[in-house]
């Protein structure tokens, strides 16, 4: 008579300790990845928040001013109605990088890798190029034009 024999045998049990790790080294490779990827998304979104809340400064500077004087590819000075200095506005580099500042004062604690300022005459307008980057290299940029509301223009 034949006894039936309960319990697996090493080679199984060893076959299922490898399938097992397998799978979970599987899973944490899919939640690391997911981790990164939605770490990125996060950066790319607080990036977008800080550009448009740049530009929306900006704008808001330039409809304020009386006349806009646009003194390089990348800076300008905004004046009022009696022709005193209100803000510059400009790209600077020191050694914390690439920085815009508004009166001298950083307008956000990220490398500014493009900002350019190109006036148009015609419509008292400036076009507004700015672009910005984070420590792990995520990039933004955003284009406006903004128009001036008392059209004076000077460059």
């Amino acid at each position: 008579m034949r006894r039936r024999e309960r319990g697996v045998t090493l080679i199984e049990l060893m076959v299922a300790i490898m399938a097992s790790g397998i799978v979970l080294f599987a899973l944490g490779n899919i939640v690391i990845v997911n981790q990164k990827a939605m770490k990125r998304s996060q950066e790319r979104a607080s990036l977008q928040q800080h550009t448009t809340v740049v530009m929306s400064q900006i704008a808001r500077a330039i409809r304020g001013a009386n006349r806009i004087e646009v003194t390089g590819a990348n800076a300008f000075r905004l004046r009022d109605l009696n022709g005193a200095l209100t803000a510059t506005f400009q790209l600077t580099t020191g050694a914390g990088g690439p920085r815009l500042q508004q009166n001298g004062t950083d307008m956000a604690d990220l490398d500014c890798t493009r900002f350019t300022v190109a006036a148009n005459s015609d419509t008292t307008s400036v076009t507004l190029d700015l672009e910005f980057t984070t420590a792990d290299s995520v990039t933004l940029s955003k284009l406006d034009t903004v128009s001036l509301r008392n059209r004076t223009l000077e460059y």
